[in-house]
């Protein structure tokens, strides 16, 4: 019975492919390569590294920050919009005045925060990959 448990496991060595193709570029490489050597992209496990990491947490705090100001913005405009109920100056500054130009400022605000948010995303994206044995 050994004999014969010894003999698969040789028989399966020998019958398992010496090549397998690259997930990139589908190209043959070695079973035990690393870098695909046609297309020159990593087969192993890789890592965006740490610069990715810092790019999208600085990306998420931007968006988050984006969010408070408009928050702060928000509650800003409704005493705003208080006081200007309270204290008619000009017949022109109505509060619907106010209201109007305070989503226009919170909408500005949040859509910049977010499409710099999204970029630094995209940044992220672009670092180049390492095998994590690398770093």
């Amino acid at each position: 019975m050994l004999a014969t448990r010894s003999i698969s496991r040789e028989t399966a060595k020998v019958r398992a492919p010496a090549v397998k193709s690259c997930p990139w570029c589908r190209d043959e490489i070695p079973h035990d390569a690393k870098k695909c050597r046609s297309c020159g992209e990593w087969v192993v496990s890789t890592s965006h590294g740490i610069a990715a990491m810092m790019l999208r947490l600085f990306g998420l705090a931007w968006v988050a920050l984006s969010f408070a100001i408009a928050a702060g913005l928000w509650f800003a405009g409704q005493a705003l919009r208080g006081w200007v109920w309270m204290h008619s100056v000009n017949q022109q500054l109505t509060p619907r005045v106010v209201d109007f130009v305070l989503y226009v400022v919170i909408a500005i605000v949040l859509l910049k925060g977010v499409a710099i948010g999204v970029g630094f995303g995209i940044l992220a994206r672009l670092a180049p990959r390492r095998p994590r044995w690398w770093t």
